[in-house]
């Protein structure tokens, strides 16, 4: 079998995006080989061990199939001209690079959104050629990257490389997986996020400091807070595709909407009982009031039972 000798080289990596499951990166593929049918003597090429092949040789050459196995959508750059090099060495060693823009699937597991870590393959396979035709191995240094290579909302902290060879019912096809670790920076999300959750909370507890009389100003400050929290959580979502599991940013936000419907919760309840304190004093009030009344009464109908007692007493 041929062995094939793969590389790639990032030049940008952008639009890792959540909702679709996807991350999108721009890099030359490298390729390496040996046909012994293209050796030729140094001397025909002026003692050169290496001769760049024109334009019109790449499609009369023989070349690897390889594909993107993950692939949602890819293309190569031929603006101004094909983004391509051919070199053949004197041994018959063939170097390809081609330059490639590439879609490609990420399942992520969004459990710790947004403190996440997200583990994104690509995966190199061969199309058309079994294991018995085609053996894929990694160049020497076979993952490098611009330098100073900066993404959007993630750092790329690390990458891995494996074998994803598989079994097909047309048979064995070789292939080789670089896996990128990606880990969340979570400043965007503290300053979109975090921060004004946190306030809104401290907001509503402001209800706690005023007079229970100024029943308008509690309940706008309460039911401001509520609907803003809600706003913040359902834009906080339409940022997430429709998983059924609960998610980090889920938990904060279910805390957070629960401190601040306490907060106005608490005020009803603290108006419901001192409305009944209320009644209750003016009760002990009215109480204290008519009982004065009540004692003058009994003590007339003493003294005219007493009267009565006597004037009988003075007939017999």
């Amino acid at each position: 079998p041929t062995i094939v000798q793969l590389g790639i080289y990032i030049n940008s990596f952008y639009a890792i995006s959540e909702q679709t499951m996807d991350f999108s990166l721009n890099l030359y593929l490298r390729q390496q080989w040996r046909d012994n049918r293209l050796q030729y003597d140094k001397k025909d090429n002026n003692g050169q061990d290496k001769l760049k092949l024109g334009d019109g040789m790449w499609d009369r050459l023989w070349t690897p199939d390889v594909f993107f196995r993950n692939e949602k959508k890819a293309a190569f750059h031929v603006v101004t001209t094909p983004n391509r090099l051919l070199n053949l060495h004197s041994n018959g060693t063939v170097w390809y690079v081609s330059k490639i823009t590439a879609t490609l699937s990420c399942p992520m597991r969004l459990h710790k959104y947004p403190l996440d870590t997200q583990d994104c393959p690509m995966m190199f396979e061969s199309f058309g050629y079994t294991m018995e035709h085609i053996i894929y191995k990694w160049l020497p240094s076979p993952v490098q990257r611009e330098k100073g290579l900066e993404l959007p909302q993630f750092r790329l902290v690390d990458h891995s490389l494996n074998d994803c060879s598989q079994n097909y019912t047309t048979g064995a096809y070789p292939c080789l997986e670089v896996r990128f670790i990606l880990k969340r920076d979570i400043g965007y999300y503290m300053i979109q996020l975090y921060v004004p959750t946190v306030l809104i909370v401290i907001l509503s507890w402001v209800a706690f400091w005023i007079s229970i009389d100024a029943i308008p100003a509690r309940v706008t400050i309460g039911l401001l807070t509520v609907l803003t929290m809600t706003t913040q959580s359902t834009g906080a979502r339409t940022q997430l595709p429709r998983v059924s599991y609960i998610k980090a940013i889920d938990v904060w936000m279910v805390v957070c909407l629960i401190f601040v419907f306490a907060s106005l919760l608490e005020f009803a309840v603290v108006n419901v009982f001192s409305r009944k304190e209320i009644r209750q004093t003016r009760r002990s009030s009215f109480r204290k009031r008519t009982m004065p009344r009540d004692e003058e009464i009994a003590l007339e109908q003493v003294s005219i039972s007493c009267d009565c007692h006597r004037l009988l007493t003075s007939q017999n």
